[in-house]
């Protein structure tokens, strides 16, 4: 009777943590997988007919079976492989930006003298609390010819090119807009380091860089690897700061599609380009999961 009891409150825990989780799984299916599934059949030239947007869209290809004819026409379009390696180099280069300045304040927060790490930890907030549309509309302000930096550099009589409208500017106002994020997490990782495991090494004889390199980097590896992981993902799929500072041609990915679906009704395009993204991130995910069940096997060795 007691064995039946347990079973019995063992059924109703797992039926109201199934209802609990159920509403946000409901979620995610109908508003994220399904159309995700809808939208890659449609890149396959399979047309659903009670879908309008999809249906009345311009230069459609049809097809009974799934083809990759929709991927060919778009990757033998020299302008979509321009947006393509545009949005990769400006994403890896943003992430090697975002992850070596990042990383810097972070040590410096961690191991700095007082009180500046407190000045510093406040600055490097700063972005988090500003709309990514004002932080866009800044940077222009800042960068554009006669902008703020322009006009002091003029009066110093010093050159000045400006990066507004140009893949530097998008790198730049990326870097920026992410620092915080990373900081955050890469400090969070740091936190977690011993100080009495620092000075166990310096009384060894180990220096700044040998320290770094054999228990910093190592013990923060995983921090390191989502700020890496996220910054990327969150780079490839932007649209307002590309769209607002970028040149316009060529594009990023994120803006390109956004024109293709809205400006030239050509949802299929926009909707393999969006599922070409979504590889690509994917691929990020899936190395991400890899190195992070690695790195857990490597002991720490000074």
């Amino acid at each position: 009777m007691a064995h039946r009891s347990l079973s019995d409150a063992r059924w109703r825990e797992a039926a109201i943590g199934l209802a609990m989780v159920a509403p946000p799984i409901a979620v995610l299916l109908f508003l994220i997988a399904l159309p995700a599934v809808q939208a890659t059949i449609f890149s396959l030239g399979i047309v659903p007919s009670d879908n309008l947007v999809f249906s009345t869209g311009q230069h459609l290809i049809k097809s009974d079976a799934p083809t990759l004819a929709v991927y060919r026409d778009l990757l033998a379009s020299p302008f979509i492989r321009d947006d393509l390696w545009l949005t990769i180099w400006i994403s890896l280069l943003s992430v090697v930006l975002v992850a070596i300045v990042s990383y810097v304040l972070a040590l410096y927060v961690r191991f700095g003298s007082v009180p500046l790490p407190r000045i510093v930890r406040s600055l490097y907030l700063v972005p988090m609390f500003v709309p990514v549309v004002i932080a866009s509309y800044a940077a222009i302000t800042f960068y554009v010819d006669r902008g703020v930096l322009a006009s002091i550099l003029h009066v110093l009589g010093l050159p000045f090119a400006s990066p507004a409208y140009k893949p530097a500017g998008v790198v730049i106002t990326q870097v920026w807009f992410n620092i915080p994020f990373a900081v955050l997490m890469l400090g969070s990782g740091l936190d977690g380091i011993e100080q009495e495991l620092i000075e166990s090494a310096h009384d060894v004889g180990a220096g700044f860089l040998r320290v770094l390199w054999r228990i910093v980097l190592p013990m923060n590896l995983v921090p390191l690897l989502i700020v890496l992981t996220f910054t990327f993902i969150g780079v490839v799929g932007s649209f307002t700061i590309p769209f607002l500072i970028g040149a316009n041609a060529p594009q990023m990915m994120g803006v390109a599609i956004q024109a293709y679906f809205s400006n030239y009704n050509q949802p299929q395009p926009a909707v393999a380009m969006a599922v070409l993204l979504f590889a690509i991130c994917a691929l990020a995910g899936a190395l991400y999961v890899w190195a992070t069940s690695r790195s857990g096997k490597h002991a720490v060795t000074v």
